[in-house]
């Protein structure tokens, strides 16, 4: 394979990841933020420059005060790609720094609405940091990722203190009815715009792998852009742990030639404590989080690190 062995090297100015000790398990509380006068389509258009939204028009924002176990955070939930978001995307943003300040913004990028529930609910069962986004590719993408909310048993959704009733099977039955019978085109996207001032960050991936020997360790996935042009920060070894950790550069998406980034993992697991998948492009970042996240590996937290931890890095490429 090539194998070059690293040691890890200290960053002064490395990420500082969210951390826990453990993912929580049980009912996570919503509740929506009120809205803010001042957080207007006027605040929009100072925002983005675009003076093609109107004056002065209040907006409806998805953001939210979460309840997880003993940890509080806010989370909004918009359309973007990761980087750039919708004009209501960053009224979403503006109002949730309207209650943590200048506090690091994780985003989570959601393309698949196929996992979309499922990517929204484990990173909100894991995160431990301040301010948490999830940006939808697309609307088809955010409906996916969001109308469970309103019916899944692990969410209470509260408005103004009260409890809002949760949806029945019945509901989706109807809503889903109607859907069909529009039969509409899916709504055109909106322009998306970057978010000017913000200490924005990818809200990194985390699984925990139980392999064939029994063996339990941690996985995460780094998104390359393209041509590994993206290099990971130093400090993303921080999430999986271990003496021994596997930096995995993949060149192809996952079923390309058979390829499986589980059963590569499984195989890796006799040698390592921890495996990095670094993806060459988002198309293969994506498809190595959709495997995991259909395999029911459980997202996890970060690991406890001892204070003189140095493990061996090896890294290494898995195909062209």
């Amino acid at each position: 394979m090539g194998e070059a062995k690293r040691r890890k090297q200290a960053s002064s100015a490395g990420q500082q990841w969210p951390s826990d000790a453990t993912g929580y398990r049980g009912q996570i509380e919503l509740h929506l933020l009120p809205p803010i006068a001042t957080i207007d389509t006027t605040r929009i258009r100072d925002l983005t420059g675009d003076e093609s939204f109107p004056l002065g028009k209040q907006v409806s924002v998805n953001a939210f005060r979460a309840v997880v176990g003993d940890r509080e955070f806010h989370v909004g939930f918009c359309l973007g790609d990761g980087e750039r978001f919708s004009g209501i995307g960053l009224a979403v943003i503006d109002r949730l720094l309207a209650e943590e300040g200048d506090a690091p913004v994780f985003v989570v990028p959601i393309i698949d609405q196929e996992v979309a529930w499922d990517i929204v609910l484990r990173h909100l069962s894991t995160f431990a940091g301040k301010i948490l986004v999830f940006a939808f590719a697309n609307s088809t993408v955010y409906d996916a990722g969001t109308a469970e909310i309103y019916y899944a048993r692990e969410i209470a959704v509260f408005r103004d203190g009260e409890r809002m009733r949760r949806l029945t099977e019945e509901d989706r039955r109807r809503v889903k009815a109607r859907a069909a019978a529009i039969k509409g085109e899916p709504a055109p996207l909106p322009k998306f715009y970057q978010m000017p001032g913000i200490d924005r960050h990818e809200q990194p991936w985390i699984f925990e792998l139980k392999a064939s020997t029994g063996k339990v360790l941690r996985l995460t996935a780094w998104n390359g852009r393209k041509d590994f042009i993206h290099e990971f920060p130093s400090d993303i070894i921080n999430l999986v742990g271990g003496n021994r950790i596997a930096i995995v550069q993949v060149g192809s998406p996952v079923g390309v030639g058979g390829r499986s980034s589980v059963a590569l993992s499984d195989v890796l697991a006799k040698d390592f404590d921890g495996i990095v998948h670094w993806a060459r492009d988002t198309g293969t970042y994506q498809s190595i989080l959709r495997e995991l996240v259909l395999a029911n590996l459980p997202s996890v937290s970060p690991p406890p690190l001892r204070a003189q931890w140095d493990p061996e890095i090896t890294l290494m490429p898995v195909n062209d």
